[in-house]
């Protein structure tokens, strides 16, 4: 089938770019976002014959190739130097007659909703430096031809802060990588069951917070229960507020790109807790997605995009009465669905790079 794709799209082959902004420049190939925002597409327009280039905004002026279409990944102003040249960048695009295209994959390209931010609610940054942040998405979109989001509530936020914008829901999928590096799937331990919780950056602690009660219910009533969270968590605060053994719970640090596979395709169940709010409504059910191609049942927070995605081995729980039902669901679940093909089938990188070929300027 990718052979018949590859050939068939080799003969209008289209050079193709995906710039990143984060500030740290040597580590865009390190994070989360871009790599599956625009990597993995990436990967799927290079097997189906076009010329892609993943290049930083800073080094973008050094590259003399001529781009059919470029994907930025959540483009911002921050000051005058970056003015300065993203209107380089942009001026020059416009004279190739480039389609102009920018990817949000959260709720950051308005101040207006900053007050919603993890980073904000949480106590990590300050509401006047997150509304700064948010207004130098803002300040750019006027100067695209077209917007691409991860869920349905972004699509829709967009459309409602860019009058007719040319707006198009690419869902996030499996990483091409795992298919061919990382297929198998691992059996978990039959000795204990083992919970697996992987946030992502330090503002998850709110959302933890939703699972303290049904968690600690469900460990002091199964001791050969674990909790192994990897990531940036409070971990001092998290075994303040379980009550349970200490030895069932365990922490390991945030794992590169490159090693998460493996953390994914371990444990019996995961979960994905969030709190419910405005910018959390707006995320995309990753998690779900990552746990389902490693067979792993996942119990999460009922956002829309979870909603999307729900099959056999998504179970939405609204409050403690669920969490904890699902929790003794899964442990006494054979998991036996596929649910890497269900992932795959409702969306993948392929779909998502068709998708992107398929997008023009708005008339």
């Amino acid at each position: 089938m990718l052979e018949d794709i590859v050939l068939s799209s080799s003969k209008s082959a289209q050079t193709i770019a995906f710039v990143a902004g984060n500030k740290a420049k040597d580590k865009m190939l390190q994070d989360p976002a871009f790599i599956y925002r625009c990597e993995n597409p990436a990967l799927a327009l290079e097997a189906q014959g076009h010329d892609v280039t993943l290049i930083h905004a800073h080094d973008f002026m050094s590259t003399h190739k001529r781009f059919d279409r470029v994907v930025f990944h959540r483009p911002h102003i921050r000051d005058w130097r970056t003015r300065w040249h993203m209107s380089r960048i942009l001026r020059r695009l416009r004279k190739q007659r480039s389609v102009l295209i920018a990817d949000f994959d959260d709720l950051v390209f308005s101040p207006d909703f900053a007050q919603f931010s993890p980073g904000y609610v949480n106590g990590l940054v300050s509401l006047k430096q997150t509304q700064k942040n948010f207004a130098a998405h803002d300040k750019i979109l006027s100067r695209f031809d077209a917007f691409t989001v991860s869920t349905q509530p972004l699509l829709e936020a967009m459309q409602q802060r860019v009058e007719g914008a040319n707006v198009h829901l690419l869902p996030n999928s499996p990483h091409l990588s795992w298919h061919r590096d990382h297929a198998q799937v691992n059996a978990p331990s039959p000795k204990e069951f083992i919970i697996k919780y992987l946030p992502g950056t330090r503002s998850h602690d709110r959302d933890f917070a939703q699972v303290y009660k049904p968690l600690s219910e469900f460990l002091s009533q199964h001791p050969n229960a674990k909790l192994k969270i990897t990531g940036v968590i409070d971990e001092q605060r998290i075994r303040e507020q379980l009550d349970c053994e200490p030895k069932q719970l365990v922490f390991e640090p945030k794992r590169p790109f490159t090693e998460y596979a493996d953390v994914v395709n371990d444990g019996h169940v995961h979960i994905a807790p969030l709190e419910h709010s405005v910018f959390n409504d707006c995320k995309s059910a990753l998690k779900a997605i990552e746990a389902g191609f490693y067979q792993r049942p996942i119990i999460a927070s009922p956002i829309p995009d979870m909603q999307r995605l729900k099959h056999e081995g998504l179970i939405l729980a609204n409050n403690d009465k669920e969490w904890l039902r699902a929790l003794e669901q899964c442990l006494k679940s054979k998991n036996a669905y596929d649910y890497r093909f269900v992932i795959n089938d409702t969306y993948n990188a392929e779909q998502h790079a068709q998708d992107l070929l398929a997008i023009a300027r708005a008339q």
